[in-house]
Protein backbone atom coordinates (compact mmCIF):
# COMPACT_ATOMS: atom_id res chain seq x y z
CA UNK A 1 0.00 0.00 0.00
CA UNK A 2 1.17 3.49 -1.18
CA UNK A 3 1.87 5.45 1.74
CA UNK A 4 0.15 9.13 1.84
CA UNK A 5 3.42 10.98 2.75
CA UNK A 6 5.34 9.13 -0.04
CA UNK A 7 5.10 12.17 -2.48
CA UNK A 8 6.19 14.56 0.42
CA UNK A 9 9.85 12.90 0.37
CA UNK A 10 13.03 14.13 -1.77
CA UNK A 11 12.45 13.56 -5.71
CA UNK A 12 13.84 10.55 -6.69
CA UNK A 13 12.60 8.33 -3.56
CA UNK A 14 12.18 4.56 -4.48
CA UNK A 15 8.83 4.04 -4.66
CA UNK A 16 9.15 0.30 -6.27
CA UNK A 17 6.41 -1.96 -4.97
CA UNK A 18 7.76 -5.97 -4.40
CA UNK A 19 4.84 -7.17 -6.33
CA UNK A 20 6.29 -10.27 -6.17
CA UNK A 21 5.82 -10.72 -3.01
CA UNK A 22 1.52 -10.58 -3.86
CA UNK A 23 0.82 -14.25 -4.95
CA UNK A 24 -2.58 -13.13 -6.86
CA UNK A 25 -0.36 -11.05 -9.00
CA UNK A 26 0.98 -12.61 -12.44
CA UNK A 27 3.26 -11.53 -15.02
CA UNK A 28 1.11 -9.10 -16.74
CA UNK A 29 -0.51 -7.80 -13.05
CA UNK A 30 2.81 -7.15 -12.34
CA UNK A 31 4.19 -5.27 -14.82
CA UNK A 32 0.78 -3.31 -14.87
CA UNK A 33 1.26 -2.29 -11.01
CA UNK A 34 4.80 -1.38 -11.76
CA UNK A 35 3.82 1.19 -14.40
CA UNK A 36 0.80 2.30 -12.26
CA UNK A 37 3.17 2.91 -9.21
CA UNK A 38 6.02 4.38 -11.77
CA UNK A 39 3.36 6.84 -12.87
CA UNK A 40 2.58 8.75 -9.81
CA UNK A 41 6.14 8.86 -9.00
CA UNK A 42 6.57 10.79 -12.39
CA UNK A 43 3.70 12.74 -11.25
CA UNK A 44 5.10 13.65 -7.95
CA UNK A 45 8.30 15.27 -9.66
CA UNK A 46 5.84 17.63 -11.51
CA UNK A 47 3.73 18.67 -7.79
CA UNK A 48 6.25 18.44 -5.75
CA UNK A 49 7.25 22.26 -6.01
CA UNK A 50 4.00 23.00 -5.96
CA UNK A 51 3.10 20.30 -2.65
CA UNK A 52 5.62 21.51 -1.11
CA UNK A 53 4.27 25.24 -1.16
CA UNK A 54 1.21 24.56 0.11
CA UNK A 55 2.62 22.25 2.86
CA UNK A 56 4.23 25.49 3.82
CA UNK A 57 2.07 27.70 3.32
CA UNK A 58 -0.58 26.02 5.10
CA UNK A 59 1.59 25.16 8.59
CA UNK A 60 2.99 29.35 7.99
CA UNK A 61 0.91 31.99 10.67
CA UNK A 62 2.37 34.52 9.03
CA UNK A 63 0.85 33.28 5.30
CA UNK A 64 -2.33 32.02 6.77
CA UNK A 65 -2.96 35.25 8.60
CA UNK A 66 -3.38 37.57 5.58
CA UNK A 67 -6.02 38.47 3.05
CA UNK A 68 -8.73 35.88 2.76
CA UNK A 69 -8.24 35.38 -1.00
CA UNK A 70 -4.79 33.81 0.16
CA UNK A 71 -7.07 31.60 2.27
CA UNK A 72 -9.07 30.46 -0.69
CA UNK A 73 -5.91 30.02 -3.08
CA UNK A 74 -4.72 27.30 -0.39
CA UNK A 75 -7.75 25.65 -0.65
CA UNK A 76 -8.46 26.07 -3.95
CA UNK A 77 -4.55 24.38 -4.74
CA UNK A 78 -5.31 21.86 -1.89
CA UNK A 79 -8.82 20.20 -3.65
CA UNK A 80 -6.91 20.52 -6.83
CA UNK A 81 -4.34 18.38 -5.86
CA UNK A 82 -6.37 15.85 -4.45
CA UNK A 83 -8.07 15.96 -7.77
CA UNK A 84 -4.90 14.83 -9.34
CA UNK A 85 -4.61 12.17 -7.49
CA UNK A 86 -7.68 10.79 -6.67
CA UNK A 87 -9.23 10.73 -10.11
CA UNK A 88 -7.29 8.77 -12.56
CA UNK A 89 -6.45 9.63 -15.53
CA UNK A 90 -7.82 7.64 -18.32
CA UNK A 91 -4.71 7.02 -20.74
CA UNK A 92 -1.42 7.77 -19.96
CA UNK A 93 1.86 6.80 -21.66
CA UNK A 94 4.35 6.07 -19.53
CA UNK A 95 8.10 5.07 -19.95
CA UNK A 96 9.36 1.64 -18.62
CA UNK A 97 12.51 -0.07 -18.53
CA UNK A 98 12.80 1.85 -21.82
CA UNK A 99 9.42 0.95 -23.37
CA UNK A 100 6.41 2.81 -23.92
CA UNK A 101 3.61 1.56 -22.88
CA UNK A 102 -0.64 2.73 -23.16
CA UNK A 103 -1.27 3.04 -19.91
CA UNK A 104 -5.14 2.75 -18.70
CA UNK A 105 -5.14 4.26 -15.20
CA UNK A 106 -7.79 1.90 -13.38
CA UNK A 107 -6.34 -1.03 -11.23
CA UNK A 108 -8.38 -3.21 -12.25
CA UNK A 109 -8.04 -3.18 -15.42
CA UNK A 110 -5.03 -5.23 -14.50
CA UNK A 111 -7.30 -8.41 -14.28
CA UNK A 112 -8.80 -8.03 -17.47
CA UNK A 113 -5.39 -7.86 -19.25
CA UNK A 114 -4.59 -10.87 -17.40
CA UNK A 115 -7.49 -12.70 -18.37
CA UNK A 116 -7.12 -12.09 -22.28
CA UNK A 117 -3.43 -13.06 -21.51
CA UNK A 118 -4.37 -16.52 -20.75
CA UNK A 119 -7.21 -16.83 -23.09
CA UNK A 120 -4.31 -16.25 -25.93
CA UNK A 121 -1.59 -18.24 -24.55
CA UNK A 122 -4.23 -21.05 -23.68
CA UNK A 123 -5.69 -22.99 -26.20
CA UNK A 124 -8.96 -22.76 -24.83
CA UNK A 125 -10.19 -25.98 -27.21
CA UNK A 126 -7.37 -28.61 -27.03
CA UNK A 127 -9.56 -31.43 -28.62
CA UNK A 128 -10.33 -29.83 -31.23
CA UNK A 129 -7.69 -29.67 -34.30
CA UNK A 130 -6.68 -26.36 -35.97
CA UNK A 131 -8.59 -25.72 -38.65
CA UNK A 132 -11.24 -23.77 -40.27
CA UNK A 133 -14.14 -24.41 -37.83
CA UNK A 134 -11.59 -24.11 -34.24
CA UNK A 135 -10.26 -20.39 -35.78
CA UNK A 136 -13.91 -19.78 -36.39
CA UNK A 137 -15.58 -20.59 -33.45
CA UNK A 138 -12.46 -18.91 -31.37
CA UNK A 139 -13.06 -15.78 -33.94
CA UNK A 140 -16.14 -15.69 -32.65
CA UNK A 141 -16.43 -15.89 -29.09
CA UNK A 142 -13.16 -13.13 -29.38
CA UNK A 143 -15.25 -10.61 -31.45
CA UNK A 144 -18.31 -10.93 -29.81
CA UNK A 145 -16.68 -10.43 -26.17
CA UNK A 146 -14.49 -7.19 -27.44
CA UNK A 147 -16.04 -4.07 -26.81
CA UNK A 148 -13.63 -2.35 -28.71
CA UNK A 149 -14.86 -4.19 -32.04
CA UNK A 150 -18.03 -2.07 -32.11
CA UNK A 151 -19.15 -4.47 -35.32
CA UNK A 152 -19.25 -7.65 -33.65
CA UNK A 153 -19.39 -7.06 -29.67
CA UNK A 154 -22.54 -8.32 -28.19
CA UNK A 155 -23.21 -7.30 -24.38
CA UNK A 156 -22.78 -10.38 -21.49
CA UNK A 157 -27.07 -10.51 -21.34
CA UNK A 158 -27.47 -11.24 -25.24
CA UNK A 159 -24.58 -14.04 -25.07
CA UNK A 160 -26.49 -16.68 -25.41
CA UNK A 161 -25.71 -20.54 -26.62
CA UNK A 162 -27.88 -23.35 -27.15
CA UNK A 163 -27.23 -26.66 -27.87
CA UNK A 164 -29.13 -29.82 -28.65
CA UNK A 165 -28.28 -32.82 -26.75
CA UNK A 166 -28.74 -36.06 -28.27
CA UNK A 167 -26.13 -36.31 -31.14
CA UNK A 168 -24.77 -32.94 -30.34
CA UNK A 169 -23.44 -33.17 -26.92
CA UNK A 170 -23.58 -37.03 -26.04
CA UNK A 171 -23.41 -39.55 -28.46
CA UNK A 172 -27.27 -41.11 -29.52
CA UNK A 173 -26.28 -44.62 -31.23
CA UNK A 174 -27.74 -47.08 -30.81
CA UNK A 175 -30.95 -45.81 -29.67
CA UNK A 176 -31.18 -42.61 -27.52
CA UNK A 177 -29.74 -43.31 -24.05
CA UNK A 178 -33.43 -42.05 -22.39
CA UNK A 179 -34.87 -45.11 -24.08
CA UNK A 180 -32.45 -47.67 -22.37
CA UNK A 181 -33.70 -45.95 -18.86
CA UNK A 182 -37.63 -47.04 -20.47
CA UNK A 183 -36.70 -50.67 -20.92
CA UNK A 184 -34.62 -50.69 -17.55
CA UNK A 185 -38.59 -49.34 -16.12
CA UNK A 186 -40.19 -52.19 -17.89
CA UNK A 187 -40.24 -54.67 -15.35
CA UNK A 188 -41.12 -52.38 -12.57
CA UNK A 189 -44.07 -50.52 -14.92
CA UNK A 190 -45.62 -53.69 -15.52
CA UNK A 191 -45.14 -54.79 -11.87
CA UNK A 192 -47.73 -51.94 -11.25
CA UNK A 193 -49.63 -52.00 -14.33
CA UNK A 194 -50.16 -55.78 -15.04
CA UNK A 195 -52.11 -55.26 -17.84
CA UNK A 196 -49.47 -54.22 -20.06
CA UNK A 197 -47.87 -58.02 -19.79
CA UNK A 198 -49.23 -58.69 -23.24
CA UNK A 199 -49.12 -55.89 -24.74
CA UNK A 200 -46.65 -54.56 -27.58
CA UNK A 201 -43.23 -53.74 -27.06
CA UNK A 202 -43.62 -54.55 -23.08
CA UNK A 203 -44.11 -58.20 -23.99
CA UNK A 204 -41.01 -58.98 -26.33
CA UNK A 205 -39.03 -56.35 -23.73
CA UNK A 206 -39.49 -58.98 -20.97
CA UNK A 207 -38.70 -61.74 -22.91
CA UNK A 208 -36.00 -60.18 -23.87
CA UNK A 209 -36.45 -60.38 -27.67
CA UNK A 210 -34.90 -57.13 -29.15
CA UNK A 211 -34.97 -57.88 -32.41
CA UNK A 212 -38.42 -57.90 -32.37
CA UNK A 213 -38.46 -54.63 -31.12
CA UNK A 214 -36.98 -53.31 -34.61
CA UNK A 215 -40.84 -53.73 -35.57
CA UNK A 216 -41.93 -50.98 -33.33
CA UNK A 217 -43.12 -47.84 -34.73
CA UNK A 218 -42.63 -44.30 -33.27
CA UNK A 219 -46.29 -44.26 -31.47
CA UNK A 220 -45.38 -47.70 -29.81
CA UNK A 221 -41.83 -45.75 -28.07
CA UNK A 222 -44.15 -42.91 -27.55
CA UNK A 223 -46.51 -45.24 -25.55
CA UNK A 224 -43.39 -47.13 -23.86
CA UNK A 225 -41.71 -43.98 -22.60
CA UNK A 226 -45.09 -42.52 -21.29
CA UNK A 227 -45.73 -45.75 -19.49
CA UNK A 228 -42.40 -46.01 -18.09
CA UNK A 229 -42.00 -42.36 -17.17
CA UNK A 230 -45.49 -41.57 -15.06
CA UNK A 231 -47.52 -42.73 -12.37
CA UNK A 232 -45.05 -41.82 -9.90
CA UNK A 233 -44.36 -38.35 -8.29
CA UNK A 234 -41.64 -36.04 -9.65
CA UNK A 235 -39.25 -36.62 -6.42
CA UNK A 236 -39.43 -40.20 -7.13
CA UNK A 237 -38.81 -39.83 -11.27
CA UNK A 238 -36.01 -37.33 -10.41
CA UNK A 239 -34.04 -39.50 -8.15
CA UNK A 240 -34.63 -42.99 -10.24
CA UNK A 241 -33.13 -41.42 -13.05
CA UNK A 242 -30.30 -39.58 -10.71
CA UNK A 243 -29.56 -43.31 -9.67
CA UNK A 244 -29.78 -44.98 -12.95
CA UNK A 245 -27.35 -42.63 -14.26
CA UNK A 246 -24.67 -43.64 -11.77
CA UNK A 247 -24.67 -47.35 -13.39
CA UNK A 248 -26.17 -47.39 -16.35
CA UNK A 249 -23.38 -48.30 -19.28
CA UNK A 250 -23.42 -47.94 -22.83
CA UNK A 251 -24.05 -51.66 -24.24
CA UNK A 252 -21.12 -51.48 -26.86
CA UNK A 253 -18.33 -49.34 -25.38
CA UNK A 254 -19.29 -50.54 -21.37
CA UNK A 255 -18.71 -46.67 -20.68
CA UNK A 256 -20.94 -45.04 -18.16
CA UNK A 257 -23.76 -43.63 -20.14
CA UNK A 258 -22.67 -40.05 -18.76
CA UNK A 259 -19.09 -40.85 -20.23
CA UNK A 260 -20.49 -40.77 -23.63
CA UNK A 261 -20.24 -36.79 -23.39
CA UNK A 262 -17.79 -35.55 -26.68
CA UNK A 263 -14.97 -33.82 -25.26
CA UNK A 264 -14.40 -31.10 -28.08
CA UNK A 265 -18.32 -30.03 -26.96
CA UNK A 266 -17.55 -30.17 -23.02
CA UNK A 267 -14.52 -27.29 -23.98
CA UNK A 268 -16.76 -25.31 -25.70
CA UNK A 269 -19.41 -24.79 -23.42
CA UNK A 270 -16.32 -24.23 -20.85
CA UNK A 271 -15.23 -21.83 -23.09
CA UNK A 272 -17.97 -20.45 -23.66
CA UNK A 273 -19.12 -19.90 -19.55
CA UNK A 274 -15.75 -18.22 -19.47
CA UNK A 275 -16.66 -15.22 -21.84
CA UNK A 276 -20.09 -14.69 -20.12
CA UNK A 277 -22.31 -16.77 -22.79
CA UNK A 278 -25.28 -18.45 -21.26
CA UNK A 279 -25.38 -22.26 -22.26
CA UNK A 280 -28.76 -23.80 -22.20
CA UNK A 281 -29.62 -27.12 -23.44
CA UNK A 282 -32.83 -27.50 -26.10
CA UNK A 283 -33.14 -30.55 -26.54
CA UNK A 284 -36.21 -33.05 -28.00
CA UNK A 285 -35.33 -35.48 -25.28
CA UNK A 286 -36.89 -35.62 -22.04
CA UNK A 287 -36.35 -32.18 -19.76
CA UNK A 288 -36.52 -33.95 -16.38
CA UNK A 289 -34.31 -36.68 -17.12
CA UNK A 290 -31.60 -34.31 -18.81
CA UNK A 291 -31.90 -32.30 -15.66
CA UNK A 292 -31.30 -35.65 -13.51
CA UNK A 293 -28.75 -37.08 -15.56
CA UNK A 294 -26.33 -34.60 -16.96
CA UNK A 295 -26.89 -31.12 -15.61
CA UNK A 296 -23.61 -31.76 -13.72
CA UNK A 297 -22.05 -33.06 -16.46
CA UNK A 298 -22.34 -30.33 -18.43
CA UNK A 299 -22.38 -27.59 -15.52
CA UNK A 300 -25.78 -26.07 -16.97
CA UNK A 301 -28.41 -25.52 -14.10
CA UNK A 302 -32.16 -27.05 -14.32
CA UNK A 303 -33.37 -24.18 -15.35
CA UNK A 304 -31.30 -23.60 -18.27
CA UNK A 305 -32.24 -26.95 -19.71
CA UNK A 306 -35.41 -26.94 -22.46
CA UNK A 307 -37.05 -30.65 -23.29
CA UNK A 308 -40.19 -32.19 -24.03
CA UNK A 309 -42.62 -33.00 -21.32
CA UNK A 310 -45.60 -35.30 -20.08
CA UNK A 311 -48.17 -33.47 -18.14
CA UNK A 312 -48.22 -33.05 -14.34
CA UNK A 313 -50.58 -32.80 -12.11
CA UNK A 314 -50.37 -31.16 -8.76
CA UNK A 315 -52.18 -32.67 -6.34
CA UNK A 316 -52.83 -31.92 -2.06
CA UNK A 317 -55.34 -32.19 0.48
CA UNK A 318 -58.23 -30.27 -1.18
CA UNK A 319 -58.51 -32.28 -4.52
CA UNK A 320 -57.28 -35.93 -3.53
CA UNK A 321 -57.42 -37.74 -0.18
CA UNK A 322 -55.10 -40.79 -1.24
CA UNK A 323 -51.86 -40.68 0.61
CA UNK A 324 -48.69 -40.35 -1.35
CA UNK A 325 -45.57 -42.42 -1.27
CA UNK A 326 -44.76 -40.90 2.29
CA UNK A 327 -48.09 -42.08 3.79
CA UNK A 328 -48.79 -38.35 4.35
CA UNK A 329 -52.25 -37.07 3.22
CA UNK A 330 -51.48 -33.89 3.96
CA UNK A 331 -48.24 -33.46 2.13
CA UNK A 332 -48.69 -31.77 -1.57
CA UNK A 333 -46.67 -33.23 -4.06
CA UNK A 334 -46.63 -33.44 -7.70
CA UNK A 335 -47.68 -36.55 -9.97
CA UNK A 336 -46.53 -37.27 -13.73
CA UNK A 337 -49.13 -38.56 -16.23
CA UNK A 338 -48.46 -40.32 -19.20
CA UNK A 339 -49.78 -37.09 -21.34
CA UNK A 340 -47.53 -35.45 -23.27
CA UNK A 341 -47.36 -31.76 -22.40
CA UNK A 342 -44.55 -30.55 -24.97
CA UNK A 343 -42.48 -32.19 -28.11
CA UNK A 344 -39.41 -29.82 -28.24
CA UNK A 345 -38.73 -30.68 -31.15
CA UNK A 346 -38.15 -29.05 -34.97
CA UNK A 347 -40.98 -26.29 -35.23
CA UNK A 348 -41.36 -26.75 -31.71
CA UNK A 349 -37.93 -25.08 -30.41
CA UNK A 350 -37.70 -21.52 -31.47
CA UNK A 351 -41.26 -21.13 -29.74
CA UNK A 352 -39.70 -23.03 -26.20
CA UNK A 353 -36.92 -20.83 -26.92
CA UNK A 354 -38.91 -17.46 -26.61
CA UNK A 355 -40.99 -18.95 -24.01
CA UNK A 356 -37.75 -20.07 -21.46
CA UNK A 357 -35.25 -17.83 -22.51
CA UNK A 358 -36.78 -14.75 -24.51
CA UNK A 359 -33.81 -13.98 -26.68
CA UNK A 360 -32.74 -14.72 -30.04
CA UNK A 361 -29.72 -17.01 -29.26
CA UNK A 362 -26.07 -15.52 -31.34
CA UNK A 363 -25.02 -19.27 -31.09
CA UNK A 364 -26.81 -22.57 -31.68
CA UNK A 365 -25.69 -26.48 -32.42
CA UNK A 366 -26.81 -29.30 -33.34
CA UNK A 367 -26.88 -32.44 -35.16
CA UNK A 368 -29.99 -33.30 -37.05
CA UNK A 369 -33.00 -32.16 -39.36
CA UNK A 370 -34.89 -31.54 -35.57
CA UNK A 371 -32.48 -28.87 -35.16
CA UNK A 372 -32.68 -27.04 -38.32
CA UNK A 373 -35.64 -24.98 -37.21
CA UNK A 374 -33.49 -23.08 -34.28
CA UNK A 375 -30.38 -22.94 -36.62
CA UNK A 376 -32.43 -20.91 -38.65
CA UNK A 377 -33.72 -18.52 -36.33
CA UNK A 378 -30.70 -17.51 -35.25
CA UNK A 379 -29.01 -17.66 -38.67
CA UNK A 380 -32.00 -15.44 -39.68
CA UNK A 381 -32.48 -12.89 -36.55
CA UNK A 382 -28.88 -11.54 -35.83
CA UNK A 383 -27.41 -9.21 -37.75
CA UNK A 384 -24.67 -10.79 -40.61
CA UNK A 385 -21.24 -12.02 -37.86
CA UNK A 386 -23.00 -12.00 -35.07
CA UNK A 387 -23.99 -15.54 -34.66
CA UNK A 388 -22.54 -18.91 -35.35
CA UNK A 389 -24.46 -21.77 -36.50
CA UNK A 390 -22.81 -25.74 -35.70
CA UNK A 391 -23.65 -28.86 -37.05
CA UNK A 392 -22.32 -31.61 -35.61
CA UNK A 393 -21.60 -34.39 -39.05
CA UNK A 394 -21.36 -38.16 -37.71
CA UNK A 395 -18.81 -39.16 -39.76
CA UNK A 396 -16.69 -41.35 -37.80
CA UNK A 397 -17.11 -45.00 -37.73
CA UNK A 398 -14.24 -45.88 -35.86
CA UNK A 399 -14.21 -43.68 -32.77
CA UNK A 400 -17.72 -43.14 -32.65
CA UNK A 401 -20.61 -43.67 -35.57
CA UNK A 402 -21.19 -42.34 -39.39
CA UNK A 403 -24.41 -41.91 -40.48
CA UNK A 404 -26.63 -38.86 -41.97
CA UNK A 405 -29.95 -39.90 -42.00
CA UNK A 406 -32.22 -38.12 -39.94
CA UNK A 407 -29.83 -35.30 -40.87
CA UNK A 408 -29.97 -34.62 -44.55
CA UNK A 409 -31.82 -31.44 -44.58
CA UNK A 410 -29.72 -29.79 -42.30
CA UNK A 411 -26.30 -30.88 -44.28
CA UNK A 412 -27.84 -29.58 -47.05
CA UNK A 413 -29.08 -25.77 -45.80
CA UNK A 414 -25.69 -25.59 -43.86
CA UNK A 415 -23.50 -25.83 -46.72
CA UNK A 416 -25.95 -23.93 -48.53
CA UNK A 417 -25.85 -21.00 -45.44
CA UNK A 418 -22.17 -21.59 -44.89
CA UNK A 419 -22.42 -22.52 -41.68
CA UNK A 420 -20.19 -24.41 -39.63
CA UNK A 421 -20.04 -28.42 -39.79
CA UNK A 422 -17.93 -30.46 -37.65
CA UNK A 423 -16.39 -33.33 -38.74
CA UNK A 424 -16.00 -35.29 -36.06
CA UNK A 425 -13.40 -37.58 -37.98
CA UNK A 426 -11.30 -34.28 -39.20
CA UNK A 427 -12.38 -31.42 -36.40
CA UNK A 428 -12.06 -33.92 -33.18
CA UNK A 429 -8.72 -35.14 -31.97
CA UNK A 430 -10.76 -36.67 -29.63
CA UNK A 431 -14.04 -37.93 -29.16
CA UNK A 432 -15.00 -38.96 -25.47
CA UNK A 433 -13.25 -38.01 -22.14
CA UNK A 434 -10.07 -39.76 -20.97
CA UNK A 435 -8.88 -43.08 -23.26
CA UNK A 436 -10.55 -43.04 -26.99
CA UNK A 437 -12.52 -46.31 -27.33
CA UNK A 438 -13.94 -47.86 -30.46
CA UNK A 439 -17.41 -48.66 -30.71
CA UNK A 440 -17.32 -51.99 -30.78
Amino acid sequence: MLGHTSCLETPGTDLSLNVNDVPCFNTTNQTFLKLYVWNIHRRCYFFYPIINLYRISFYSEELWSVSINYKILIVFVGVFLAIAFAIPIKYEFASYDGQSYLLYSKINSASALSENTNQTSVDPLPSWKDGVIKKNIIDFVQNSTDKSNTKYYIAPENRIAVFDNDGTLWSEKPLYFQIYFALDRVPDTVAHNPSLKNQFPFNMILQKNFTALSNATEKDVMNLVAATHSNITETEFNNLVHQWAKTARHPQTNKLFTEMVYQPMLELLKYLEANQFKNFIVSGGGIDFIRESLSSVYNIPHERIIGSSLKSEFIDKFNNNMTNNTGNNNASYLIRTPELGSIDDKYGKPPNIQLHIGKIPVLVAGNSDGDLQMLEYASDNNPKGKSLEILVHHDDPKREYSYDKGAEKALQEAKNQDWNIVSMKNDFLNIFPGNETSIK
